[in-house]
């Protein structure tokens, strides 16, 4: 019988890889739900993901940057905070508290009348250089529309954030067309998340206040419902956009490893 710790000791090249995937950086997500323009379902979607995350017992805070109508902070009283960044002492704030959560999964939710201050002051501060220095990756769900000015902001944000990873978000209920070309991921991996048209019946239960999608999920009495589905279908993508992001770090860092490597004369 061979002794396994034995082979591995003799082998270096077995052990290098696990070496390598223990000391492998892994970056905090910090979502950004944000829209250009109102009533396209932005909260419901940072609602969602919250419910999504928690559910996989993730570490937690949320922050709702409207302080006149706070509808994620209304759903999640004890992990979303109001913060106004209207001036320069709430903006500051508000950055230092997204540094200070690097141990820990952020979901901003990001209207439209601080969309432009928001992103403008992410770029003044150099925000993506910190946040990347301290292991922490912005990630833009970007909801879409059919606006020609939506598309044109897309590309402008997505070219003053080079560093900040883009998806895409096409909600059927705010938007019946989706142009692919008009609103691509930054990254290849990470495709657009679909989020399907609910009758407005069910609509008007998931809207209630206190509704719980992951409590929902837990009772089914009789059954799946169209809203079990529903949410089951977002929830699915969801994952695959976190296992989308976990390759495409694994693949760079693998990448960064190569280049590294010295060239081996042959003798």
């Amino acid at each position: 019988m061979l002794n396994a710790n034995a082979g591995a000791s003799s082998n270096p090249a077995l052990i290098q890889p696990m070496g390598f995937f223990a000391e492998m950086p892994k970056h905090t997500p910090l979502y950004i739900v944000a829209s250009q323009h109102p009533r396209v379902g932005k909260t419901l979607i940072a609602r969602l993901l919250i419910e999504y995350l928690r559910l996989n017992g993730k570490a937690l805070v949320g922050y709702d940057l409207d302080p006149r109508e706070p509808a994620l902070a209304a759903y999640f009283p004890n992990l979303a905070w109001t913060v106004d960044i209207a001036d320069t002492r709430g903006q500051m704030a508000l950055f230092d508290r997204l540094i200070a959560d690097s141990w820990r999964t952020t979901v901003i939710d990001l209207g439209y009348g601080l969309f432009e201050q928001f992103f403008a002051v992410m770029a003044e501060i150099g925000f993506e250089q910190e946040s990347r220095r301290r292991g922490i990756e912005p990630i833009v769900l970007f909801i879409t529309d059919s606006a020609p000015t939506t598309a044109r902001g897309y590309a402008e944000l997505r070219r003053r954030l080079q560093q900040t990873t883009f998806v895409p978000v096409h909600n059927e209920a705010a938007a019946f067309i989706f142009v692919p070309q008009d609103f691509p991921a930054s990254r290849p991996e990470c495709g657009v998340i679909r989020i399907p048209r609910l009758s407005p019946i069910v609509r008007g239960v998931i809207d209630r206040p206190g509704f719980s999608f992951g409590a929902y999920m837990g009772k089914q009495p009789g059954g799946p419902t169209e809203v079990h589905s529903w949410i089951a279908g977002i929830f699915a993508q969801f994952r695959e956009l976190e296992l989308r992001l976990i390759i495409g770090e694994l693949e760079s860092s693998l990448r960064g490893v190569v280049m590294k490597e010295p060239v081996r004369q042959v003798p």
